[in-house]
């Protein structure tokens, strides 16, 4: 009894001691920044089906109902109590076969090796690239390199008229991304637009109105039209945006947290925000 109650305290303080360092950030097809890092469950997490496995052999299938932990109705499901309060150290990521992950998402689904921090128990967690919903963690800080991040900005110069244009990335994970910063010169004068992107269920046209929020309270709005076309989930909105010199300082100094166009609200996850402000930076220096 003594062990245990020494054992659960330990627990306790080590879990305490990691309480402020860790948040959602979901990484889609970047997921091998992950390696290294400590993950713990989001207390908010409900996806537990055919994702968590003692052994790798049970990966060799697609939906192996071997799941460590299994609940006692649906046993293909990992009972989320279990794996509540503990850290983990992403050891390494493989695919089923145990080799290192070399593949594509579309093809195989990567496998982290996860390592309880204070029992050493390795349990084996099955990725999803595509949907940020199905992502059960919370992570300790994911960084990025700015000079690494600035490599990804695309440049096109039209031969027509002479016009360059730099773009920070058009897609993000498996869709258009949400926010794309671009930035046009030609013949000495240089311009700045910022594209957002929202869906909606419902149909409205002839509609303005850009308001962003940022992590500090503040917010950037303007009065500009939204534009609107048929998507198969509904309707896309979205926004171009001409932005000025001190617009450009805000956006690479303070995190988006969410945007409305309109009445559609778009929220931004720790990473792309992150990834956003330094992308700025990286757009305002090209030349």
């Amino acid at each position: 009894m003594k062990k245990n109650y020494l054992l659960l305290l330990l627990l306790f303080c080590f879990t305490q001691s990691y309480a402020q360092k860790f948040a959602a950030n979901f990484l889609g097809e970047d997921f091998k920044r992950y390696k290294g890092k400590l993950f713990k469950i989001n207390n908010q997490a409900t996806s537990f089906l055919h994702t968590f496995y003692e052994r790798l052999e049970y990966l060799q299938s697609s939906y192996d109902n071997h799941v460590i932990y299994p609940e006692k109705e649906y046993k293909f499901n990992t009972t989320k109590d279990s794996l509540i309060n503990r850290v983990f150290k992403v050891e390494d990521i493989v695919n089923k076969t145990g080799a290192p992950y070399t593949g594509e998402t579309y093809l195989e689904n990567p496998i982290f090796i996860l390592a309880d921090t204070l029992t050493k128990q390795k349990i084996y967690y099955k990725y999803d690239a595509k949907y940020e919903h199905s992502f059960p963690f919370l992570t300790s800080p994911i960084s990025y390199n700015e000079v690494e991040l600035c490599a990804d900005i695309e440049k096109n110069v039209d031969e027509f008229t002479g016009e360059t244009k730099w773009s920070t990335p058009m897609s993000n994970r498996f869709e258009l991304s949400r926010t794309i910063l671009y930035k046009y010169a030609k013949k000495g004068k240089v311009n700045y637009y910022l594209s957002l992107r929202t869906t909606g269920s419902t149909l409205n046209v002839n509609e303005a109105g850009v308001i962003i929020l940022f992590t500090d309270g503040t917010r950037f709005s303007r009065n500009i039209k939204i534009d609107v076309e048929a998507d198969k989930d509904g309707y896309e909105y979205s926004a171009f945006i001409p932005l000025v010199a001190a617009d450009l300082i805000a956006f690479s100094t303070k995190t988006i947290k969410k945007f409305r166009l309109y009445i559609y609200d778009e929220s931004i996850n720790n990473v792309e925000a992150d990834k956003f402000k330094i992308y700025v930076k990286c757009l305002r220096k090209k030349h």
